[in-house]
């Protein structure tokens, strides 16, 4: 029986995305595991907040950005050919309508082909398929179509990778029950809710039965990751913490460059284990740069 469809046909639907790279995965539970992402265009945040300090006044307004002004913004061809900016959202140009253009729209099958193509062996084996974006979650009509295609048959490790805001769609929330249960698949959440830090307000960002709900999806596992800088948002963390429920919280230090990094990582570190927190390198930006593709 298909899973997408019910018994039905798998459809051939079309999503836009701004990559497909093999990795590995540099944050969260797991860390250092061969990974496909699938990065997908769009996202209902901006989190400029990233790296603009505590004085809110001193924030670079929205139309400034480093995304917004970049004066080769027209020219690019490939995502690969961008800057990760310094401050705001790293992967901002997988949203913003400017970047449009150097997005891609391809079939569900098409997409499948070359997630797998990509991996060690040409088939899925130990390596894990990662949905990213910007917010993966947005593409719930489409996502099922994806995981459907055969490609996808021996596929047992996805992770969502989301900012814990959308929520399950009843059609979207029994393809993934019918693909854990009958399928095998074990998918992981990877919940980042966003701080005051990102400059996102909380009553947008922090969605308790949103979360809860992922949850119920049988052989999944949740897990917390707040973006944090030093002492001062443990505060929130610890609100937003008992406001979720008790699934495991990771600290990951605010950073898009190595350089960025090393002025958090390690009192992030330091809170994580003052406070018995899980400390979330972003091993990727150590080894690659955070260039895009890593």
């Amino acid at each position: 029986m298909d899973c997408f469809s019910l018994g039905g046909m798998v459809g051939n639907l079309k999503l836009k995305y701004s990559e497909i790279f093999y990795s590995i995965q540099g944050e969260g539970r797991w860390v250092g595991v061969p990974s496909v992402f699938i990065r997908l265009f769009g996202c209902n945040f901006e989190c400029r907040g990233f790296g603009q300090g505590r004085d809110k006044s001193k924030w670079i307004p929205k139309d400034e950005m480093p995304h917004v002004t970049d004066p080769n913004r027209l020219n690019y061809k490939s995502y690969h050919d961008l800057p990760v900016p310094e401050i705001g959202c790293d992967t901002s140009a997988s949203w913003s309508h400017l970047y449009k253009h150097i997005a891609t729209s391809e079939e569900s099958s098409v997409i499948a082909k070359k997630a797998t193509e990509l991996t060690a062996y040409k088939a899925w084996g130990n390596t894990h398929l990662i949905l990213t974006g910007g917010e993966p979650l947005l593409w719930q009509k489409q996502i099922p179509d994806l995981l459907s295609q055969p490609e996808f048959n021996t596929l047992s490790n996805l992770t969502i990778e989301t900012n814990a805001t959308q929520k399950l769609k009843p059609e979207f929330k029994a393809f993934l029950t019918n693909m854990c249960l009958h399928k095998g698949l074990h998918i992981t959440w990877s919940c980042s809710p966003k701080l005051w830090i990102s400059g996102e307000d909380w009553k947008d960002a922090i969605k308790p039965e949103v979360v809860q709900d992922y949850a119920t999806i049988p052989n999944s596992d949740l897990y917390l990751k707040f973006v944090v800088q030093d002492n001062e948002d443990i505060k929130e963390v610890k609100t937003a913490h008992g406001v979720f429920g008790n699934f495991p919280v990771y600290l990951m230090p605010v950073g898009g460059t190595e350089e960025g990094l090393e002025l958090t990582e390690k009192q992030v570190a330091e809170v994580a284990l003052k406070y018995g927190y899980r400390y979330s390198p972003r091993l990727h930006v150590h080894l690659f740069g955070n260039a895009w593709g890593t």
